[in-house]
């Protein structure tokens, strides 16, 4: 039993470390760098002061996680996380979306610096203990996928924030609506993206959707390679 252990932990650090040596391979191992990485969401605006290009932030946010501590943009710095909304009530999609996205962590339950952050669309019913009751029953893991509560309307502006659907409506089952989508947001705040085969920007990941699943797993991949060589070019200042 203890041979297979160490060899899923070995397995588990290759699926996720493997992606980051090949891209430093590329990077510091060739005069030019060929290496995939991902697009920015959002607007995208040129200051001519410093000659960079401003990519669009998520505003900040005031939540409470299932365990009853404070979430905000401040308390998810340094992190790639995938950002959806739910609710513990659902009928009809949340348990769908909530299995694949339990897969998803799962993947990378071995990545330190990678999270879940599953927003409720009705607070009002779904309390932190609510949230800590529902997270419990499933066996989602704890610190690394994050139930979260708050404020209806500010939920809700922040829905929009990622160019994502949440709201209430009494004519749809469960009171509500919200996407089937889910984004990744990187550790400075910039939502992040592939681009489809006609070069349109996609922005979300349908996690009902297998193919799109599979684009997000693979995605998070790439970003997790980029963020270890930035942290490696950090070491080298």
């Amino acid at each position: 039993m203890k041979a297979i252990t160490v060899f899923q932990r070995v397995a588990l650090i290759a699926v996720l470390v493997l992606p980051a040596l090949v891209y430093i391979i590329f990077v510091y191992g060739q005069n030019e760098v060929f290496f995939q990485t991902l697009d920015y969401v959002g607007e995208k605006v040129y200051d001519e002061e410093s000659g960079d290009t401003v990519y669009y932030e998520i505003p900040d946010f005031e939540l409470l996680s299932a365990q009853g501590t404070p979430l905000n943009k401040t308390t998810m710095d340094s992190t790639i996380y995938v950002v959806s909304f739910f609710f513990a009530t659902c009928p009809t999609i949340c348990p769908a979306m909530n299995f694949h996205l339990n897969d998803i962590e799962s993947r990378f339950k071995g990545y330190p610096d990678f999270k879940l952050l599953s927003i409720t669309v009705d607070p009002e019913k779904d309390s932190v203990q609510a949230l800590a009751t529902y997270q419990k029953e499933r066996n989602y893991r704890e610190g690394k996928w994050l139930f979260a509560t708050g404020e209806k309307e500010p939920i809700y502006d922040l829905a929009k924030s990622l160019f994502l659907n949440a709201f209430e409506d009494q004519t749809a089952e469960g009171g509500f609506l919200h996407s089937t989508n889910a984004i990744i947001v990187d550790w400075n705040g910039n939502i992040r993206s592939r681009k489809d085969d006609l070069g349109n920007i996609v922005g979300s990941y349908d996690v009902l959707d297998v193919t799109q699943l599979n684009d997000l797993e693979s995605d998070i991949k790439v970003l997790i390679a980029e963020y270890e060589r930035d942290k490696h070019n950090l070491l080298d200042d």
